[in-house]
Parts: structure tokens; C-alpha cells; sequence
């Protein structure tokens, strides 16, 4: 059985007015270390593995599932944080791809050996069309927990 990644309450915004890739990881990090869910060094350690390891993907809703090494990394769970624009991710797997995403899900990992397991999940509910317009029409942050960690433990 994989491993349920958990919503971690607070770690979510619906209209984050961003300008770029960097800038969106930037105040996804300010949201993590007011949360004290992330180390002081995540956004750096974050935007070096986008580099070499992008995580855009270019799903019927395009997102991208930012995440780095258990060691910067202090709660297990994942966020959202829908972008007020479009900001351009590299497309996961390749080299050279864009993707431009609308939804941002961070992934934050304390057990090395959950990564596979827990990114898989989310690739495989993101490529739900339904979950995912559900998930751009919701407004409270709150709701989209509930809805989030319902879509997750059902596994469907």
C-alpha cells in the first residue's frame, strides 16, 4: 500500500500573486517557516533540485510538486497553493520542456524512503481532471484540506 500524504493545515493559498517560478517558491518558503514545517535552508535546497530534478508537470490543470531532501525539511505532508498566473516550471523528466502552472503542491518528505511513494500519489491525483477543477473553483483553504485529504486516503 503507498503512503497517504497528509495536508498540512495553513500550508495553502488560493490566489498567491506571484512573477515567476522562484518568486511562487520564495513565499511558499516564508509560509513554510512561519508554519516551522520547513529549515531555514529549504527554499535554497528547493529551487537547486528544480534545476537539475524540474517537477512541472503538464496535467489537464498544469502543476508543479516541488520537494528536496528530508534534511530541510521538518513535517511530513503536502500544501497548495494556487497561483493568481500562470509562472513557468521545467517540465518534469525532461531537459528542456516548460510547463506554465496554475497549482503549486509542495511535498514536504521527513522519511527518505516515503519519496517515491507519496510523489506518486500526488502525480496520480493531479492527472484527475475533476479533482483538480474541483480544486481550482474552491476558495477556502479549509475546504480544499477536506477535499484534499478525502481525494487522498479514498485513493481515487
Amino acid at each position: 500500500m503507498s503512503a497517504i500524504p497528509k495536508f498540512l493545515s495553513g500550508f495553502c493559498a488560493t490566489s498567491l500573486d506571484v512573477i515567476s517560478a522562484a518568486d511562487a517558491l520564495g513565499k511558499i518558503a516564508t509560509c513554510g517557516y512561519k508554519l516551522d514545517l520547513v529549515e531555514q535552508s529549504w527554499l535554497a535546497a528547493v529551487v537547486d533540485r528544480e534545476k537539475d530534478f524540474p517537477t512541472g508537470l503538464p496535467t489537464p490543470i498544469p502543476v508543479a510538486i516541488p520537494h528536496t531532501d528530508s534534511k530541510y525539511v521538518k513535517a511530513s505532508g503536502i500544501g497548495f497553493f494556487r497561483l493568481a498566473q500562470p509562472v513557468t516550471f521545467g517540465e518534469m523528466g525532461s531537459t528542456d520542456s516548460t510547463v506554465e502552472v496554475s497549482i503549486i503542491i509542495p511535498l514536504l518528505i521527513t522519511d527518505p524512503k516515503a519519496q517515491v511513494d507519496l510523489l506518486m500519489t500526488v502525480v496520480t491525483a493531479v492527472q484527475d481532471f475533476d479533482f483538480m477543477k474541483k480544486l481550482m473553483e474552491i476558495e477556502d483553504p479549509k475546504e480544499i484540506e477536506t477535499f484534499f485529504n478525502s481525494r487522498l486516503q479514498s485513493g481515487n
